[in-house]
């Protein structure tokens, strides 16, 4: 599996969760390396675990509709 195919898969798990606009979220390094890991099948290493941890219990704000994020989605795929 490559890293884009890990990161659509990714997208697609947090759309199907209800995160309005995974692209325009803001989740920690700690959160992405789990969740790729976990999709690839393969194990968090230690010094990671360590962190996720603690950082998964930190709050993580959705974007919501009509914000600056969204904004500046739309403009940039106007391309």
């Amino acid at each position: 599996m490559t890293l884009n195919d890990l990161m659509a898969a990714l997208v697609a798990e947090l759309a199907d969760g209800e995160i309005p606009m995974p692209l325009a979220q803001r989740f920690t390094l700690a959160n992405i390396w789990s969740d790729l890991a976990r999709l690839a099948g393969e194990e968090l290493p230690a010094e990671a675990r360590a962190v996720v941890g603690r950082a998964l219990d930190a709050t993580i704000e959705p974007v919501r509709r009509g914000s600056y994020a969204e904004h500046a989605l739309q403009f940039t795929s106007a391309d």
